[in-house]
């Protein structure tokens, strides 16, 4: 587990304890090609993904708009929405993915050991969300 969070820059420099809550907060799952992780306008689940291996695709409205990688964080942005919906569906596109996906309620992402990594999550939230408009 430590290796994951090593290997993750959106979890580099998290402190100690952040890192030993995550870990207590996570579970590993591997899925299969076309396997749904999020579907575009459901309610947020109190969940965030790193993809630990394969491959993913974001689609919206049925169209495919990027890929993500191995080690990048997903599923951050429905908790930044006025909604608190998930704003795009995330499919395995790869035969296989591996994903550790991390429970945190709202409230739990704002308490002190996490401060840091909302503050993140947040800009790369915002940054994804400008980056999405500007494509369309």
């Amino acid at each position: 587990m430590k290796r994951i969070f090593k290997n993750c820059p959106d979890l580099k420099g998290l402190e100690e304890t952040a890192t030993s809550l995550l870990f207590w907060h996570s579970c590993e799952t591997t899925l299969a090609r076309n396997a749904i992780i999020y579907a575009e306008g459901t309610p947020l689940d109190d969940t965030l993904c790193v993809l630990l291996s394969g491959s993913l695709a974001v689609e919206k409205a049925g169209l495919v708009l990027g890929q993500i990688t191995e080690n990048q964080i997903f599923g951050e942005m429905a908790y930044f929405t006025r909604l608190h919906e998930r704003t795009a569906t995330v499919r395995v596109s790869s035969p296989h993915a591996g994903v550790l996906q991390i429970g945190l309620n709202s409230r739990e992402l704002s308490t002190p050991p996490f401060s840091a990594l909302k503050k993140y999550l947040g800009l790369q939230a915002w940054d994804r969300f400008v980056s999405g408009s500007q494509e369309v």
